[in-house]
């Protein structure tokens, strides 16, 4: 079965946004040191898939709530990520890297 990068990328992306702590995903703004918290519809701008002879690697772009550890957030992010491809689009997870880049903090309240 093959599976196209940008299903893998909404399928992380709606993953992602099921994660305490995750108040959205991120889009780098092109020459600005700024991020924009993106839509639930454009999630997949906030996620970066690749292929290579290692296997596949997604690199997730999130906005968490400030005051959470981040730490617990990442670990359980991947976890869930990694957990909902496996399930839905059938990767090994064995042949998946997670990268999680933490682009801003923000309070929910916001």
């Amino acid at each position: 079965m093959s599976v196209s990068n940008d299903v893998i990328a909404d399928i992380a992306g709606y993953a992602a946004m099921t994660c305490y702590g995750v108040v959205g995903m991120a889009e780098q703004l092109q020459g600005a040191e700024s991020v924009r918290l993106l839509a639930g519809q454009r999630l997949r701008k906030g996620v970066l898939v690749s292929a290579d002879e290692n296997g596949l690697t997604v690199d997730l772009h999130v906005v968490l709530e400030n005051g959470v550890n981040m730490k617990s957030v990442c670990h359980n992010l991947s976890s869930s990520v990694a957990f909902t491809l496996q399930e839905i689009a059938q990767i090994d997870p064995a042949s998946l890297k997670i990268g999680i880049h933490i682009d801003a903090l923000k309070s929910r309240l916001n």
